[in-house]
């Protein structure tokens, strides 16, 4: 996308969304054609009883999430994503589930070494650390670049003043207004509330990130990204944004202390070697999974969905409950069993420009691929509902004020929650109930923002539930995986909570879940 493309799109977002301030009132407030029903959920005791061995349980998801975390990063189509997928099918078919498999072909970009060293008039070189590298940002030989530094602040249009050189550009947290992301529908409890203003890497790496065609197009030879208002330890590691397709400019992060070094060097005219090692690898496979239980209903479908690929424990890890309950309605009697269910592990969410579907979600190649089993046409199954688990067991972690410190601040992240219309959300409230650990605020749809793989489902009209909580570590890549942030009791009563969810859709009528709410639009 050129520069000025790219401006054209940002202002006739910006004036779309000042013509919508203009009816926000009337769009907010009023009121939903959903009838919400108030649900006297009770467990078949009896049932869970008699299959306790099946049930979900504390032992099996720990399992499942250290066999998980043990392959390492599993980013799009590498070895480690592979494996998993593997696991995920042989989980299955241990449960005489049968699987499907859609084969998805792509350019895999793999970083293998990453450096910077400056080098005096002399040869005498010195390592500068590093927090990362720029994913899919492009790649350099064995040798590196060796060129000039420019630094170019946060100013895109003054990319073009580091032709032949090395760019070094900041990348601020925007403080973003929650009320320009999020619209609330409920807290549980009621006391739970999300900060006045966010600040989050992942929107700061999209929306304050380098126009790296731009660089590429004005002859710029490499990039320094240098995070701002951010502490060096939650810097370190962190995959972002894994939102861009392929580049040609191969880029680095550096934290904010080693920005001020590279700044004085700059000022030096002094030149620096970049090192960016990436095998491309056109043609790449990966693969989304997806298995079906049929319930005595075989024409109304519930679907539950998460995404397989990510860089750590906890990103992503939705799959280890779907696995389990998985396990536990495929032991179940088919007559206990309403509604067919149709559990889907897509791949391709850390490489959305080549798995989604006009820059949606990976899960939108799915649902266009496979209309017959939700879209309700002729004899196609109908989805009356979608679920999608991301994110399980976080606790939340956060700078303090003067961005100089990294730690824990609660032991629950804001459990954020999409539910598309008041049904539904009464629907996930009731699921809550009787939760010992929960910090949850449900969400609408708003400003064209929906997080996660839910996305696609609500997208085609299907009435949906979904957990995506969004931590500072989400897109770490820690030595670890992180895996010591999340706790086994949280990831039980989470998936728990999913498990009555899909007991009260088997039962209640479709025309009860009606249809999804609209998105809202505003600014306040």
């Amino acid at each position: 996308m050129t520069k000025k493309k790219g401006k054209r799109i940002f202002k006739l977002i910006v004036l779309s969304i000042l013509l919508i301030i203009g009816i926000n009132y009337i769009l907010i407030n009023c009121s939903s054609n959903t009838k919400v029903y108030n649900y006297d959920f009770k467990a078949d005791t009896l049932l869970e009883q008699k299959y306790s061995e099946v049930l979900p349980n504390r032992d099996s998801l720990w399992k499942h999430l250290e066999e998980l975390n043990n392959l390492g990063p599993r980013y799009t189509g590498n070895a480690a994503h592979a494996h998993f997928v593997e696991y995920i099918r042989t989980k299955f078919d241990q449960c005489n589930i049968e699987v499907f498999e859609d084969k998805i072909n792509f350019t895999k970009w793999e970083a293998k070494k990453w450096q910077l060293q400056t080098i005096d008039s002399l040869n005498n070189k010195e390592i500068i650390p590093t927090s990362f590298y720029y994913p899919y940002s492009g790649s350099t030989e064995a040798k590196g670049i060796t060129a000039p530094l420019e630094y170019v602040g946060n100013s895109k249009s003054k990319l073009k003043n580091a032709k032949g050189k090395i760019a070094i550009f900041e990348v601020s947290i925007p403080p973003v207004p929650r009320s320009m992301l999020f619209r609330k529908r409920s807290l549980y409890p009621t006391d739970t509330h999300l900060p006045t203003l966010i600040e989050n890497t992942v929107i700061a790496s999209v929306l304050n990130g380098p126009d790296l065609q731009e660089a590429h197009d004005n002859d710029v030879l490499g990039i320094i990204c240098v995070w701002k208002n951010l502490s060096g330890e939650n810097a370190l590691n962190q995959y972002l944004p894994f939102t861009t397709p392929l580049f040609h400019c191969p880029t680095l992060w550096v934290n904010q202390e080693q920005g001020e070094r590279l700044k004085e060097l700059a000022k030096q005219n002094k030149s620096i070697n970049l090192v960016l090692e990436a095998d491309i690898t056109p043609d790449s496979e990966s693969s989304t999974l997806y298995g079906i239980i049929e319930g005595k209903n075989s024409q109304e479908a519930i679907i539950i969905n998460t995404h397989t690929d990510g860089p750590n424990a906890i990103e992503e890890n939705g799959a280890i409950a779907l696995i389990e309950l998985a396990k536990y309605y495929s032991a179940l009697p088919k007559e206990k069993r309403n509604r067919t269910l149709i559990f889907v592990f897509a791949t391709g969410h850390f490489q959305l420009p080549q798995f989604g579907i006009n820059h949606r979600q990976a899960t939108s190649k799915w649902l266009k691929d496979h209309p017959y089993l939700w879209d309700g046409v002729d004899s196609h199954k109908k989805a009356i509902a979608g679920l999608t688990i991301e994110h399980l067991g976080s606790s939340e972690w956060k700078d303090n004020n003067q961005h100089t410190a990294y730690s824990k601040t609660n032991p629950i992240d804001l459990e954020l929650v999409y539910t598309s219309n008041k049904t539904m959300d009464a629907i996930y409230l009731k699921a809550l109930e009787a939760r010992n650990k929960v910090r949850t605020m449900t969400l609408r749809p708003h400003n064209t923002f929906y997080f996660g793989e839910g996305q696609p489902l609500y997208q085609v009209g299907i009435p949906t539930i979904s957990l995506v909580p969004a931590p500072d570590y989400l897109c770490k890549e820690m030595p670890n995986g992180d895996i010591d942030k999340l706790d086994k009791e949280l990831i039980y009563e989470q998936t728990m909570t999913f498990k009555k969810i899909i007991d009260i859709l088997d039962k209640v009528n479709a025309k009860e879940i009606s249809q999804n709410d609209s998105q809202s639009f505003g600014l306040w």
